[in-house]
């Protein structure tokens, strides 16, 4: 049976349950703390419908609290990286939860653990995260009249709560778990395999051969390993009750990503030849490789700035008489750490342009200027601030003036013109000089201009000379002006992984690590939105 409280009740003054439960100073302080913001602009966000779908109306034992459990489960939890023992007791005997999830009977304050891995399921089965996130934050700047006209965009690295494997024990990892699959599920199958094999991947024996081979012997064990797995993939190929197992398919999945075939002889790949989406360890098959960075997931975040003082920086600065102003953190998605950064700028854009938070200028790093990014900003009407990647040419043509319409030359470095200017089949132009007029030039030997037949010859494309102008911006006063703000995001980095315990994460699997992801960036919005609240009642020129 349902049980939502309902929280649409107007109290007169004294007649508030909690200024009847708690002393006067008591509950002045818990009003100037993070536990008001998320009473009166969290907890009214939690998405009930999705929740209360999964409950019987009418039959059944009565559920706790709809609006402040899952709540509880998705936000708390997560921002205060606790474990779930540790949250039943926080939940039992903290007074700041009590008021900030507006429980004041006590057979509320209570739940089980069994409660928890409910809510917990429900949640991310919908991938409702996403969802108390956006409107969670979306409230905070309405209320706040938050700035979105400047944001930044980056990613960090985080780790699932996976071993790292090396790649003699994910192979044998992997092969044992395929044998005690087909133990439990095909016995007669199982018995089918050799005796000699089946001994070696059994976890109960004493000899350590796949786990901990020396560095000299180590490539000898992984060659053994992959001429066994290839001996159970010809074995059961074809078999359709043994190919339906998914642990089958990951034996199939680790042997095309490290191994391959010549002349009927198993031949195990070289390290730099294994791809950077391959499998990192079975328990966790979401996570990928980053070359820089490691295993694991990264997150892309994207929040406001102002190019005045942040609250942030003025709580610690009381005789700073500057104006103020909220950062919140507008965007976050989970990746598997293989994605390149340059691939999250549009889905970040589509987001916020939902949720009506487009920003005027989104500052980020090399990673996301792309040319492709920068048109696709300035389809939604964003100037990107990020510099243009790749290595500078070695004949750069910052130093040409060109017609910003159709990209022809209109002069060379030493400002003469060209004499004719030709657009080629391929999409190129080519801008032709005199020879008397570059023949003597002083600066040929730097110039990009090559000496020809009946001339000297500037080719070029319109990507090249779209990229000379960015080139040429960057190195003015505006740009490095608007992008010195794009460094402030590393700190939200910081306190991301640091404050809420991101950097490694309790779950496993895509879903679940986006997740806590979502809800521990909204723990950041909540203190950031406390901080200024407290802010604004002692300074009201913040307000």
């Amino acid at each position: 049976m349902i049980k939502v409280k309902n929280r649409n009740n107007l109290y007169l003054k004294g007649m508030d349950p909690w200024e009847n439960s708690l002393s006067a100073k008591k509950l002045a302080r818990l009003k100037k703390s993070w536990a008001e913001i998320f009473k009166q602009h969290i907890l009214p966000r939690m998405p009930i419908t999705q929740i209360a779908k999964y409950f019987n109306k009418k039959m059944g034992r009565p559920t706790k609290e709809l609006v402040s459990i899952p709540t509880l489960r998705d936000v708390l939890q997560q921002i205060f990286d606790l474990t779930d023992d540790e949250t039943v007791d926080q939940m039992a005997f903290n007074q700041q939860w009590h008021y900030a999830l507006d429980l004041l009977n006590q057979d509320d304050q209570l739940l089980s653990l069994k409660t928890l891995w409910t809510m917990r399921h429900i949640l991310t089965t919908d991938s409702l995260a996403k969802k108390v996130f956006n409107d969670a934050t979306d409230r905070l700047i309405e209320v706040y009249k938050v700035d979105t006209s400047l944001q930044r965009l980056d990613s960090v690295h985080i780790h699932s709560n996976m071993a790292r494997l090396g790649r003699v024990r994910l192979l044998a990892r992997v092969c044992t778990k395929f044998l005690n699959n087909l133990k439990r599920q095909e016995p007669s199958l199982h018995e089918s395999v050799s005796s000699a094999l089946r001994t070696r991947y059994k976890k109960d024996e004493d000899s350590t051969y796949f786990g901990n081979p020396k560095p000299s012997e180590s490539k000898k064990r992984l060659a053994d390993i992959a001429q066994d797995i290839y001996e159970l993939i010809c074995q059961f190929k074809g078999h359709a009750a043994v190919n339906s197992l998914y642990s089958y398919k990951e034996l199939e999945r680790v042997f095309s990503e490290h191994c391959s075939v010549e002349d009927e002889t198993v031949v195990v790949k070289p390290a730099k030849e294994i791809p950077s989406d391959s499998l990192q360890n079975p328990s966790d098959p979401d996570a990928t490789y980053d070359g820089h960075k490691g295993q694991g997931y990264q997150v892309q975040i994207m929040e406001t700035y102002s190019k005045e003082t942040p609250a942030c920086d003025m709580a610690d600065r009381p005789d700073d008489k500057g104006s103020a102003s909220l950062q919140l953190i507008t965007y976050v998605d989970v990746e598997p750490a293989h994605c390149h950064d340059s691939h999250a700028l549009q889905p970040a854009l589509q987001d916020v342009k939902k949720r009506d938070l487009l920003p005027d200028e989104l500052a980020a790093d090399t990673l996301y200027g792309s040319q492709e990014n920068k048109k696709k900003a300035q389809k939604h009407k964003v100037e990107l601030i990020a510099p243009i990647p790749g290595k500078k040419p070695k004949h750069n043509l910052v130093d040409f003036e060109f017609d910003q319409q159709t990209d022809e030359v209109k002069r060379c470095p030493q400002g003469y013109a060209p004499e004719e200017i030709k657009h080629n089949k391929k999409g190129t132009l080519t801008a032709i000089w005199a020879k008397e007029v570059c023949g003597n030039c002083p600066i040929f030997s730097s110039c990009a201009v090559q000496k020809g037949k009946n001339g000297y010859r500037l080719r070029y494309n319109h990507k090249e000379v779209e990229a000379s102008f960015r080139r040429s911006y960057e190195q003015s006063e505006d740009f490095k002006e608007k992008y010195r703000y794009r460094s402030g995001i590393e700190a939200t980095n910081s306190r991301f992984i640091h404050m809420t315990g991101a950097r490694r994460m309790r779950y496993r699997g895509l879903k679940r690590i986006d997740y806590a992801a979502r809800l521990k960036a909204l723990g950041i919005n909540m203190f950031r939105a406390a901080k200024f609240m407290l802010m604004q009642a002692e300074n009201p020129c913040y307000a």
